[in-house]
């Protein structure tokens, strides 16, 4: 075909087409937004086809979210789910096949089972977008999409000279967190980008400014803050990052601690604390000069923060509420008054073990109860702790597991992350040397969460997509699971012996 020809069949179609989007734009509607979002579909599906993989990798920790879907999903849920169905076709076909980690499968798929039965004798998946009566469809929705994530990442292979940047973005496309807050910092004429990202945080950020004494925090800082620190680890690790002729990095590191604290969470600042220490220890360095060094620089550090800590914006102060130094004491009232909330709540929790010890919970909410519980808990007429009790948010890694899917889902969860720390630390130490570092970070963020989950804070339904989003990353980045390589042994044939005849 000419290029002539070419040309007039591009413009008898993109004419009419332009017309007809033209129309609709003008004429809203629920049709017309059907129609330009199947038109939009049709145009981007090459790119998606071609970049699929390395879409949902930039997206698994961004704050972005559909606004025009039911629901309001988070973007990497879709493009899980994109992403699963074409390497699902691709290795039916045969073109790509999964990548292989055994260790992983098993577990998971122990623990999707339980998931799958659990809310199959727990009154289904509760999903009231589709039609549904019940509530809680929403944590099914983020959990089963975990797992499409994670065959996801591990349908194809991330080549070794592409590794260290696709993890960079793995982990910096988390600093889109902070949007929601900054957005509400800006003021109204900034508004229009809830469209992009949800404002859950920012309601709590303008009650607190209404409210007389209120405490204002910076909620979506905590992830933001995680996210470009395991990206300063991953690019540079700790060495790299106090190189004293490259300050500015330092400088950085100090202005995402700074963002942690002014979170106002206790939890995510020591977190951020335990993934520096982690790091630190698996690169090494204890063994070296700078473990005084750094002893050194903490107390540097460590000293004018406690001795000033009353003068920090309140967020801060809270971050600190746990050590024994001056601050502000309505600031240090609410910090215990959360402790004093929590452990009330699972005092109120235990007792419900022994009921879903075999078949869990689930996530299934009755529309009925759970508007009778938020009344009541409005009103004063049952403890502030129900309604998160009815909802499920224990505010307990334990028992959010324990709970919902019972022994099983407990063994399950435990199993996979005992076998993903193994993973982990085979791909750290037997890995590709170009992918030393990200290895390393990978690793030692696992482990952190890992033991964070069970010893200060955990919510199953939020943080199995951080888990398996590090394991599917870690699995892609090394074609699998690397193993210690066994020399191998070369038998030499002796040669037949030769008969000794007389002459």
């Amino acid at each position: 075909m000419s290029r002539l020809s070419r040309l007039i069949i591009a413009y008898i179609v993109a004419i009419p087409l332009a017309l007809v989007l033209g129309c609709l734009v003008a004429t809203p509607g629920m049709a017309s937004i059907v129609a330009l979002g199947f038109v939009l579909c049709c145009l981007a599906a090459p790119l998606v086809i071609q970049w699929h993989h390395a879409l949902l990798i930039l997206g698994w920790n961004s704050a972005f979210i559909l606004g025009f879907m039911p629901g309001q999903p988070r973007i990497w849920l879709v493009l899980a789910a994109v992403s699963f169905s074409i390497g699902a076709l691709n290795h039916v076909l045969g073109f790509k096949s999964f990548l292989r980690a055994p260790e992983l499968t098993k577990p998971l798929l122990f623990l999707l089972g339980v998931i799958l039965v659990t809310a199959w004798f727990r009154g289904g998946i509760g999903t009231r977008v589709f039609g549904g009566a019940g509530f809680g469809g929403r944590n099914y929705a983020y959990v089963l999409g975990a797992f499409m994530g994670y065959f996801a990442l591990t349908a194809q292979r991330i080549p070794p000279e592409k590794g260290p940047r696709m993890t960079k973005w793995f982990f910096l496309s988390a600093i889109t967190n902070a949007i929601p807050n900054v957005t509400y910092l800006l003021g109204p004429s900034f508004y229009f980008l809830y469209i992009l990202v949800s404002a859950d945080s920012a309601v709590s950020q303008a009650q607190s400014d209404w409210e007389q004494n209120g405490l204002s925090r910076l909620g979506d800082f905590s992830n933001a803050a995680i996210g470009l620190m395991c990206f300063m680890l991953a690019h540079w690790g700790i060495r790299g990052i106090f190189e004293w002729h490259k300050p500015w990095r330092l400088l950085l590191l100090a202005v995402t601690v700074t963002g942690g604290l002014l979170s106002g969470f206790r939890s995510q600042f020591t977190l951020m604390v335990a993934v520096f220490v982690i790091q630190f220890v698996v690169e090494g360095l204890w063994k070296t000069a700078f473990l005084p060094l750094f002893c050194l620089l903490g107390l540097l550090c460590v000293g004018p923060v406690l001795l000033f800590a009353n003068k920090m914006p309140s967020a801060m102060q809270r971050c600190l509420a746990f050590l024994p130094v001056d601050i502000n004491p309505d600031v240090r009232a609410d910090a215990q008054a959360s402790i004093d909330w929590r452990v009330d709540l699972w005092k109120a929790a235990w007792p419900e073990v022994p009921k879903y010890l075999f078949v869990g919970k689930g996530y299934s909410l009755d529309p009925l109860d759970t508007d009778m519980t938020t009344q009541a808990a409005r009103m004063g007429l049952v403890p502030s702790y129900e309604e998160a009790l009815y909802a499920g948010n224990y505010h307990n890694g334990l028992l959010s597991i324990l709970i919902p899917f019972g022994l099983l889902g407990t063994i399950a969860f435990v199993w996979l992350l005992v076998a993903g720390v193994k993973v982990l630390y085979c791909n750290y130490r037997y890995g590709d040397a170009r992918l030393r570092m990200v290895n390393t970070t990978l690793f030692s963020f696992f482990l952190t969460q890992s033991l964070f989950f069970f010893i200060v804070f955990g919510a199953f339904n939020v943080q199995i997509v951080v888990f398996l989003g590090t394991l599917g990353m870690s699995v892609s980045l090394n074609n699998g699971v690397c193993r210690k390589e066994v020399p191998k042994t070369v038998r030499i044939a002796s040669a037949p012996a030769l008969a000794l005849e007389p002459a």
